[in-house]
This record gives structure tokens, sequence and C-alpha cells, in this order.
């Protein structure tokens, strides 16, 4: 008898274009409705406005996107969406159609809006249309933020249930979720509880492309305009740069549909003005700046579950979208690995692949498209094995399978981490936390068929801290005079930092700015994550100039604990608990595309 097992479950992840718009080009089969778009809509539109829409109804599923069945004439993004409300004029065939979420890309006025039926159609809206593939790492379990229901008793006065409650509402819906301690393979999860991550090649000589955007690149677009003709060819890597070393990306050009237009395998993180574009060389290492932004990028998480006869028409496919990281934790201890959780990633909504339940006996929307009866039901594309890694991966406009990483972990043994400036070999673990403060809001406003969901998801104070083990060094560092010595490399350093409390001046003239950290973990000569503690002007050098400061925003790490006491551990060692405000994190690596 087939049953449902953890070990057929898979999560996968992207970033999102807008909050709670899940990046997907799905084709679909088409119905009768047909119009076009009256306006520009930008990525991030829970709305559109079309010419002609008296053949759609409330609960219709649609293309948005004029979607070609040939990837030699497709030139623009597509995606599907559910109309949950219609709004009508006084007059004229003009309709505003209130989506089920938000979109992801950018469609131009006059762009076709088409009703569909299913999630099939060709392959071009099928397999090389899913974007949604990325792994966080090597997980073992994962908390779902399938909704939380608050549903309340009631009581009315003067009726026959005396003390019990007479009726049962249901109020707001949370969504909130987690992946606990999974094993980093890559820096993939590393951005999103921080900010942006700018991708620059070792090189970018190769001869096939070497010029310009011709047309401003928006963020989410998989379609480019190159200002001339070009070699590149299915597979070839470009990196698209500003100049500024703070918008810099690098994607994978899996067709050329159209004169000087490339599609991307993987939408665009920023926005680009007409920047420079150049091809990379196959086997470049690629270095991977993870840097700090006050509005964080939101992430979808598609759960996919199989039965265990692997039967995929039993496919159970949940869909998360708009989730935030809100607090994250980068961990290692001797002789393990680096790992890393998401502790509490909140969410906007979610959709589903089941349809209808039979005690419920009339569709959720009369006269849809989609015939079904079940709240938040959405067509949408099944992420399997088969597609789990970098979308379009290999080389092939389809993902082929073979997608998951196949390099080593991170070792707690091949790290070092400095504090002041000064190796510290005997770390035993440490702990570094990240929180955003992140907090859900609920505001008046439609939402669609039972969804009492948040509205939106704000950012909040941000918070670094980290704790660590430390087995304080060798006393003889000291002349044998460890009372005496004021070298930072002393036994005692520890105890004289929690002293000073990070003011290095004196009472007339304080200098309170407090210490660095660098912590590097090498898997390779150009395989490498280094975290700068805080923000570092030079990758990896925690004595940089430019790092601290005792003025306002530049300064370091401060000591809240370092309790010496007394233990049966020998070497004597101390736990340190830190408080700091910013990080950078960079990785160099051969992944040439981050989400």
């Amino acid at each position: 008898m087939a049953i449902y097992r953890s070990d057929q479950a898979q999560l996968t992840f992207a970033a999102e274009t807008a909050q709670g718009a899940d990046s997907e080009m799905g084709y679909g089969t088409a119905g009768s409705g047909d119009t076009t778009i009256n306006a520009d809509f930008s990525a991030g539109s829970r709305s559109i406005t079309v010419a002609n829409g008296t053949a759609f109804q409330v609960g219709d599923t649609i293309r948005i996107g004029t979607a070609l069945s040939t990837e030699a004439s497709s030139v623009n993004e597509y995606e599907l969406r559910k109309i949950e409300a219609i709004q009508v004029p006084a007059s004229g065939t003009t309709r505003t159609f209130e989506l089920d979420r938000a979109t992801a890309f950018f469609h131009a006025s006059g762009q076709e809006v088409k009703e569909v039926t299913e999630i099939g159609g060709t392959a071009l809206g099928q397999s090389q249309g899913k974007y949604i593939t990325f792994i966080p790492g090597v997980y073992e379990t994962i908390d779902t933020p399938d909704p939380e229901m608050s549903i309340e008793g009631r009581r009315f006065l003067n009726t026959t249930s005396k003390r019990n409650w007479n009726i049962a509402y249901p109020g707001q819906q949370t969504l909130s979720g987690s992946i606990g301690s999974f094993t980093l393979l890559n820096g993939w999860a590393l951005r999103f509880p921080i900010g942006s991550v700018v991708t620059t090649p070792a090189s970018t000589s190769g001869t096939k492309f070497s010029g310009n955007l011709s047309v401003a690149a928006k963020k989410g677009d998989i379609y480019i305009t190159l200002d001339g003709t070009s070699n590149l060819g299915n597979g070839d890597y470009i990196n698209i740069d500003d100049g500024s070393a703070t918008l810099s990306e690098v994607r994978r050009v899996v067709a050329n549909p159209s004169g000087n237009v490339v599609k991307l395998n993987y939408p665009l993180q920023f926005d680009h003005g007409t920047v420079s574009v150049d091809e990379c060389t196959g086997a470049a290492s690629y270095t991977h700046s993870i840097v700090e932004k006050a509005d964080l990028d939101t992430v979808t998480w598609n759960v996919h579950m199989l039965p265990s006869d692997e039967d995929s028409d039993k496919a159970f496919n949940r869909r998360y979208l708009g989730g935030m990281v809100d607090s994250s934790t980068i961990s290692a201890e001797e002789g393990g690995m680096v790992t890393m959780s998401w502790d509490g990633v909140n969410f906007l909504d979610m959709i589903h692949n089941q349809a209808s339940q039979t005690t419920v006996g009339t569709n959720l929307y009369n006269g849809s498209s989609v015939a079904h009866n079940m709240p938040r039901y959405s067509l949408s594309q099944s992420i399997t094995a088969t597609d789990v890694g970098e979308p379009s991966h290999n080389g092939a406009s389809v993902n082929d399978g073979t997608g998951f990483p196949t390099t080593q972990p991170y070792y707690f043994s091949e790290g070092t981490i400095k504090f002041f400036g000064q190796e510290f070999a005997r770390i035993r673990s440490f702990s570094l936390s990240i929180s955003n403060g992140s907090e859900p809001r609920y505001y008046i406003g439609k939402q669609g068929r039972r969804r009492r969901g948040p509205y939106e998801i704000k950012e909040g104070p941000r918070e670094y801290s980290m704790s660590a083990t430390v087995a304080l060094p060798d006393a003889s560092v000291d002349s044998n005079a460890a009372h005496g010595s004021a070298s930072q490399d002393g036994a005692l350093e520890l105890f004289r930092q929690l002293l000073l409390e990070g003011d290095y001046g004196s009472d007339s003239a304080p200098n309170r700015k407090g210490f660095t950290a660098t912590i590097k973990f090498e898997r390779g000569a150009d395989d490498h994550i280094i975290i700068d503690i805080p923000t570092s002007g030079t990758v990896g050098d925690p004595s940089d100039a430019n790092d601290i400061g005792s003025g306002l925003n530049n300064q370091g790490i401060m000591i809240n604990t370092a309790t010496h006491s007394i233990t049966t551990d020998n070497p004597f060692q101390v736990d340190v608990d830190m408080i700091f405000r910013s990080i950078k994190i960079t990785v160099k690596d051969t992944q040439p595309v981050y989400p």
C-alpha cells in the first residue's frame, strides 16, 4: 500500500521579484476568454486592467503576457494567475481583475490576457518555465508554513447554550515556517536574512559577446535585449554589470529567440540600465558578495511530495508565497560541518494542488474555467526531483535532473576565526544569529475566498549576535607573565576585552569602537566562505583601517559576557556572547548563478 513518506518530500525555493509573487512561466491550455492589457503593469501588481473583460468570470485562471508556442518568437514573460474579483465600471467593456497573488513580471500594455483551463500546453511553458528549483542545502526536516487558523467560539445572550459558546467564527490566519540546521553546500541560502548578492566572475574574456544592453532591463526580466548581434549559444554565461560593483549578476543563456534578444535561465535580481554585458569564460570561478539591504527580498517555497509508489498523479504540492526570513543562524562546532537554519520565516499566502473535497457540493467560484471547491487551489507546475538545482542547468534548455550540488560541505576543521586581528586556533564552536524583527501586517482589502492572511510583511530593527566557546591560548605567549603582558594574543585578552567594553580611550576622550572578527571556511584555493564582522572594506582583513571607528554607525563587536568560570575543561575555556552592528559574507566558488 502506498503511503506518503518524508523521504519522498522535497523543498525548493527561489527569490521573488515582489513580495508574494512566485516566478513561473506557465503556458496552459487556452479557454474561450481572450483580451489584452490596457496599461503597463509592474511586477508586484495585485490587479490588472484589461480592454475587454466581459468574457471572464471570478475564479477564471488567466495567462498574463503574450505566450507563443515556439521559443523562436517568444520575447516577453508570461504567467498564470486566478481572478478573485472583477471591478465593473458603469459603462464600457474594460474590467479590473483582482488577482489571487501579485504578478512576478512586468507586463506591457497590449500584451495578451487569455483564459486557461489546465496547466498543460507546450514544453516551452512547462519544464522550461520552472524557476523555483534551488535547494538551501542538505536538510532533513521542514516546518511547513501551512495556515494557522484562529477559529474562536462566540457567545450570544439568552440562548440555549448556557455557558458553552454558541457559534464559531474564523479569524485572521498566520503562516510561519522554518528549516532547521541544513548543511551548506554553497551560498544559495545565505543572502536572504541579510540583503542582496553581487556576483562577479573571475574573468569576462569570452569572445562571443562584449557590449551593452540596448534596452533597460527590469528586476524579474528573463528576456533581455543586447546592443548588437552575439554568438552566444545555449549554455553560455553572461555577466550583467553597471560597473559599480553593487549591481552585478551572472545568468545563463538558454535561447536566442529573436535577433539580439536572449532568454536567461533565471529572473534578474536587479533593475539595470543600458549597462555592460560580457560573456564569462566557461571554467571561471565566481565571487559572490552578500551585503546588507534595508528591504529584504522574499522567497517562495515549493514543497513536493510523492507517495511511496511514486505515482505522479498523486503528487501533493504546496507553494508558500512572500516568505521573509525573520531569524537565521549560521553555526559550526568541532568535528562537524558548517550549518545554517532559517529559524523563522513569515509568509503571506499559499497555493496548492488539491482541487476538491467531496462533502463540499458546489464550486467555490461559480462558472470558473477550472472547477474546484477548495480555497487557495491554483494551477501551478510540479517541481520534481528532475528540476532541482540552477534552472536549465548543464547547458540544456530544460532541467535534466542533475541539479543537486555535488560539492563537499564546508567543515569546521577547515575554518579559521580571528578576533582583534589574531587567529584563535582553539575556537570549539560558534553560533551567529540574525534577527530582522519582521512583522506581518493585516489591512482592510480584498484577498480572495477564505484568505485572511497578512497583506504584507515589513522589516523591523535588525540585530546580530554571536556566541562562541573559546579554549584560551597558551599562557606562555605572555612570557610567563600573563598578568603584566599587554599583548593582544595573550591568554587573558578576552577577559580584558570584557572589562574594556570596547572602549580604548579615557573618560575624557572615549574611543568606544569595539573590535573585529573574521571567520573563514575553505574547500580549496578558490572555494571558500568568509564572514567579516563588521562589514570589511577588504574581504577577510579584520585589521582594515576603514572597518571600525568610535563614531555613529562605525562600531564593531562588543562583548556582553565572557564568564571565566572554573570547570573541569582543560585547557581553560570561556563562553563568549557578543553583539555587533553589521556583517558581510563573501563566497568564492564555481557556481555562477545565485538566486
